[in-house]
């Protein structure tokens, strides 16, 4: 119990410091003033996008997308002739089971329990291959993004871009914007070539 309430505490205090954080960081990003060389009384200039939509506007991400389809019907196909092999045995050994000799029938199961292990391992792999795959093709995409919002930030003299797009736990980074002006997306589409009519 006691194990319990620390944990408790313990929680209680990191998301107590998590919002300070926020708080912190949403004030001094307000500040209009930079902490270094207060003296000059430059402002903080902070914009923010949308990384998620940019990425779905580019043409390469189309391409993957159906390079990813493919792989993914490849293994799909790999796994239903498996699938339809052991479905098959089964069935035998359902319909004509009680009929074996005992010999016969602790084969068949022993090939039944392997054939379900080797289904098993081969949904396991083509998982694996597909998130691999999926890495592989989208890690250049995300790399180019990341770079043409690096670049709109130095030419167009930004401190600070945040991303709105929700997070892992469900928040965006980007709470709030009262002015479209802050938004680059346009600036970092412009920059990769591409032109969005919305």
């Amino acid at each position: 119990m006691r194990f319990f309430a620390s944990l408790y505490c313990l929680l209680s205090l990191l998301k107590m410091k998590k919002i300070s954080f926020l708080i912190a960081f949403f004030v001094a990003l307000s500040g209009v003033k930079p902490a270094i060389g207060q003296g000059g009384g430059a402002a903080v200039k902070v914009g923010h996008t949308s990384s998620t939509y940019i990425l779905s506007q580019l043409p390469e991400t189309k391409k993957v997308q159906t390079e990813l389809e493919t792989v993914k019907t490849q293994l799909e196909k790999v796994l239903q002739e498996k699938s339809k092999v052991f479905e098959e045995k089964m069935e035998r050994y359902q319909a004509s089971g009680q009929s074996m000799s005992q010999a016969v029938r602790e084969t068949t199961e022993a090939d039944l329990q392997k054939l379900q292990t080797e289904l098993r391992e081969l949904q396991g792999k083509s998982e694996t291959t597909f998130m691999d795959k999926q890495q592989a093709l989208f890690k250049p995409l995300f790399e180019k993004v990341n770079k043409a919002i690096s670049d709109v930030g130095k030419e167009q003299g930004y401190m600070y871009i945040l991303n709105g797009d929700t997070g892992a736990v469900g928040n965006p980074i980007l709470l709030y914007s009262g002015s479209k002006e802050t938004d680059i997306t346009d600036l970092v589409l412009k920059k990769l070539g591409v032109t969005v009519t919305r």
